[in-house]
């Protein structure tokens, strides 16, 4: 959950989030940040003690936001309630390259986690690993629903597939995008799709 923050704090983490997103971490500045942000640089640090402490702010309002990201995805998708299996989790993977485009946070917060800065690899790992568990445990919560004949043991080897492919479009949108990434997702999604298919007819 994102904590309290005053109106001016608030501000300098919108500019910073498309700073970072664009700049990364060694390469940003918190001159052009407090710059950007309407504000001199001593005034910036009487709302942050420095750039570990505004970049690790930022990423926290990254996970907030994809968190948020991904209930409302499980949650369409729990409305939609489509039988067998073959649906769950794609709404998540169906929205990312738009979410991409759309949000700074999603951008800086896939650039963090794949490139973290030295100095703050760890509460990077910690957070990134931490919001993977939870749309895992979203996966199998709806696979579990719409498939409620596979066991659990099979359940748990389609999510860990299932993270694969998420990983691997994330991969695609920061290197790649366009055709390449909707190509991946097609080719895999169709391979997680036919096995389920099997699974399920197996076990109905």
């Amino acid at each position: 959950m994102m904590k309290k923050r005053s109106a001016s704090a608030d501000n300098i983490c919108a500019v910073a989030v498309v700073h970072f997103s664009e700049h990364g971490y060694d390469a940003s500045s918190l001159s052009d940040i407090a710059a950007q942000a309407g504000m001199r640089k001593a005034s910036l640090y009487s709302h942050f003690a420095g750039k570990d402490a505004l970049f690790l702010d930022v990423f926290a309002d990254a996970l907030a936001e994809e968190q948020a990201f991904m209930d409302s995805c499980f949650a369409d998708e729990a409305a939609l309630a489509a039988p067998g299996g073959q649906q769950a989790g794609a709404l998540y993977c169906e929205r990312m390259a738009q979410r991409y485009a759309d949000s700074a946070h999603l951008r800086f917060l896939l650039r963090t986690a794949y490139l973290p800065p030295a100095p703050l690899r760890v509460e990077v790992g910690t957070g990134y690993e931490a919001l993977l568990a939870q749309l895992q445990q979203y996966y199998v919560q709806s696979l579990a629903r719409l498939a409620p004949t596979l066991s659990s043991p099979r359940i748990d080897l389609y999510a860990q597939a299932y993270l694969g492919i998420v990983d691997s479009l994330h991969v695609e949108l920061i290197y790649a995008g366009g055709a390449a990434l909707q190509q991946r997702h097609a080719a895999l999604w169709h391979i997680l799709s036919d096995s389920l298919y099997l699974s399920t007819g197996k076990s109905s």
